[in-house]
């Protein structure tokens, strides 16, 4: 039941991570970059097409990975 708990949170760390990540890329753009965003077009396709994808995948990512590890630790204590 551990190995669900943490599978779940890990998923939902990497898809919280992903959003986060995503938009300091769009604020490192236009703040350090200097690339004008007029009508805020570039922002909202970060905040609702890169971020929940790049969120998906490394929610997925961190899942695959945690339930990995707990399984092989599991099998290793057996």
């Amino acid at each position: 039941m551990a190995i669900v708990v943490f599978t779940v949170l890990a998923f939902l760390a990497g898809l919280v991570g992903g959003w986060v990540l995503s938009m300091a890329a769009y604020i490192i753009q236009t703040s350090v970059f200097g690339v004008f965003d007029r009508d805020g077009g570039l922002a909202m396709g970060y905040a609702f097409t890169i971020g929940p994808f790049l969120g998906l995948v490394l929610g997925i990512t961190f899942a695959v990975m945690t339930a990995r590890r707990m399984l092989r630790e599991r099998r290793a204590r057996a």
